[in-house]
């Protein structure tokens, strides 16, 4: 690949409207003291805190959704549909925006794979408070119907509706991510082997990807999956990145790296593992992850060091994508 021209990369992503809600660049520190604790041979490491993006009390959907609510706005939309689990981080972070922009929002929510009798999750909570109307359904599977089934029933009351796919993981949402790297390239002050995060629904991780590309940093990018199969979520980060390549006019190698060994009982389930890593990373540098997804992206990173697949010639930046509030549980209204 040439050598990219980070000018008119920049330029490529300004082009397309966004908002500006988030509070960027979000804080890079570096993990001296979880260094210590993995010994000797444990790399160089870096976090990311995009747990401190803003709206929604952050994390990684508010880049995404920069993007794609302003093209909502641009479309002159009046309600904004989205899908996810109660706990969701996506779907709070909409109805906090949502809120913002004046939009209205409805999600459509699952139950949480774990939970407590007479208590709901805190995000669901925060959900209520933006004002955002929830629908509730049996299983993930039964999400995407009855939010196309909603969308119908707005439109033809003449109201024009916009439908968010889970996580905003489209090639439009990716771009949030794609401009990061340009961010955390200007913060870094060594060469970064490796950028270790959480994957899901494919946006971050495809946008990390395609930035990497675009403004020339060399790591390989790990989505550590919190549910679904390895193949699965690299085939959607590909699409995605082909996507993004499209809207900007350039040739992306569509490559993605999937980890999902570190899953555990499932999604939204703690592992021995996860519950391992959270507690270290807090012990060690005061720094809460979450557990349902960077809990087990971090267990997968220590696990990597532990095998020797990462040593002290490398630099690990493990990005921070939020989430914390599915720690906690409040009384049910």
């Amino acid at each position: 690949m040439e050598r990219p021209d980070f000018a008119a990369a920049i330029a490529r992503l300004n082009a397309i409207p966004r908002l500006t809600y988030g509070h960027y660049p979000t804080p890079l520190e570096e993990l001296p003291r979880l260094r210590a604790a993995l010994g000797a041979a444990a790399p160089r490491l870096f976090v990311k805190r995009d747990d401190y993006t803003g709206p929604g009390f952050g994390g990684n959907k508010v880049r995404k959704l920069e993007y794609v609510l302003a093209q909502a706005q641009a479309d002159g939309a009046d309600v904004a549909i989205t899908i996810g689990g109660e706990k969701s981080n996506h779907a709070r972070v909409t109805a906090a925006m949502c809120a913002r922009l004046g939009l209205r929002c409805v999600l459509v929510l699952n139950a949480a794979a774990t939970g407590h009798a007479g208590w709901e999750p805190a995000s669901l909570a925060t959900d209520k408070f933006y004002g955002a109307e929830t629908y509730r359904v049996t299983s993930r599977d039964e999400r995407r119907s009855t939010m196309a089934a909603l969308a119908e029933g707005f439109r033809a009351t003449g109201k024009r509706v916009v439908e968010i796919p889970l996580g905003a993981s489209i090639p439009l949402g990716a771009l949030g991510f794609a401009r990061a790297v340009a961010e955390v390239q200007a913060q870094l002050d060594a060469p970064v082997t490796h950028i270790f995060h959480s994957s899901s629904s494919g946006g971050t991780q495809a946008g990390l990807v395609a930035g990497c590309q675009l403004f020339g940093l060399n790591a390989q990018v790990i989505g550590v999956s919190a549910d679904d199969p390895a193949e699965a979520i690299a085939a959607e980060v590909a699409a995605i990145i082909a996507g993004v390549g499209e809207m900007l006019g350039v040739s992306l190698s569509n490559e993605a790296t999937v980890l999902d060994q570190y899953v555990g009982p499932g999604y939204g389930v703690d592992s021995p593992e996860s519950v391992a890593a959270l507690e270290l990373t807090a012990r060690t540098e005061g720094l809460l992850l979450d557990p349902v997804y960077s809990a087990k992206a971090m267990a997968g990173l220590l696990d990597w060091i532990w095998q020797g697949k990462l040593t002290a010639e490398d630099t690990v930046l493990f990005w921070h994508t939020g989430g914390q509030l599915a720690l906690f549980y409040g009384p049910e209204a």
